[in-house]
């Protein structure tokens, strides 16, 4: 058993309805996917990497007009000092061959101050969006490195992927810190790891694609319970615990506290197990013993299959760091 048997799962799950389109799936704004790809190269299709290599040969003026239309570089500036808006100009001695430049005063700004990638100032931008690139495409970072020839003292790989794991955590804390609704059920389960970790999930009965796990601290008690549930389920969820377990450590005191304060309720009443949602977490318990999961690889794992989900990983990449960091 592997995570690929996880993907196999989800489309059997897609083809009986229980993955739903929902908000946070990205779609673009016009039928053109990016100047990255899509309709400039094919009818159809995700980004590949040849598509954007290619993107990289042109001018850098044209390639920042690119990152502008995916929102991960501003479409505008305004000079701090004397409040004019600024222009792009081409800047030969400029990393990325342009810069903003105020037509009153001559102030300067870098292109990339105010984004996702001010703090990166080793590479060129074509670079970074190449390695972005390969991190969605789930290339082992060694690998990246080479294909880039980028290796030390240039330490820029590891760099922009720590990056990318903390913009998955960034995705779940901001996109959908929660799951279910009004009206909709989620299942509680509880893992256990070989090394001794639990872990705590839910899932949307109807909507399998709305998963969370939150790692318990050592020697957990009901209120790390009652705290991994009401920080990542929505008010109005009806709650339904298979494991008999959680419900004698959540007690009445922690049913009554999730009801008054989350508004949050459980289903008492038995219900005949569904057949899809046993064989996920069947599927996730034996993912759990076969490889010793953090919560940083967890939120990892969770974000790669929404990005697998969506038209475009690298593009749904691209959109993610345009929400979470608007550059400005």
């Amino acid at each position: 058993m592997n995570e690929e048997n996880f993907d196999s799962l989800m489309e059997k799950a897609r083809q009986e309805g229980m993955l739903k389109e929902d908000e946070y799936h990205w779609k673009p704004e016009s039928d053109k996917d990016s100047d990255y790809g899509g309709s400039d190269y094919t009818s159809s299709g995700p980004t590949t990497l040849r598509m954007l290599i290619e993107k990289t040969q042109v001018r850098d003026c044209e390639f920042i007009e690119c990152c502008q239309q995916v929102g991960v570089i501003a479409t505008s500036s305004v000079c701090s000092k004397c409040s004019v808006t600024m222009i792009l100009v081409e800047v030969e001695d400029s990393l990325d061959g342009v810069e903003w430049r105020c037509s009153s005063c001559s102030v300067q700004r870098a292109v990339r101050q105010g984004t996702w990638f001010e703090d990166i100032r080793q590479v060129r931008l074509k670079d970074i969006i190449l390695i972005l690139y390969c991190w969605a495409r789930n290339y082992p970072e060694l690998l990246c490195q080479h294909e880039m020839d980028l290796i030390e003292p240039t330490p820029v790989v590891p760099l922009l992927y720590k990056k990318c794991h903390k913009l998955s955590s960034e995705y779940f804390s901001n996109e959908i810190s929660s799951i279910g609704g009004t009206g909709e059920v989620v299942e509680i389960e509880e893992f256990s790891t070989p090394t001794g970790l639990h872990i705590i999930g839910g899932v949307e009965r109807h909507n399998m694609k709305n998963v969370f796990f939150r790692v318990l601290p050592e020697n957990w008690t009901r209120d790390d319970l009652v705290t991994a549930i009401a920080d990542n389920i929505d008010t109005g969820t009806v709650l339904h615990f298979q494991n008999s377990t959680l419900l004698e450590i959540l007690g009445d005191v922690g049913l009554k506290y999730l009801e008054v304060v989350w508004g949050l309720g459980v289903e008492t009443s038995p219900d005949p197990d569904n057949p899809m949602v046993t064989s996920l977490w069947a599927l996730f318990e034996r993912l759990f013993q076969e490889k010793d999961y953090t919560q940083i690889s967890i939120v990892e794992f969770l974000f790669r299959r929404r990005m697998e989900a969506s038209k475009d990983p690298f593009l749904f990449l691209l959109s993610i760091i345009s929400r979470l960091y608007t550059p400005s």
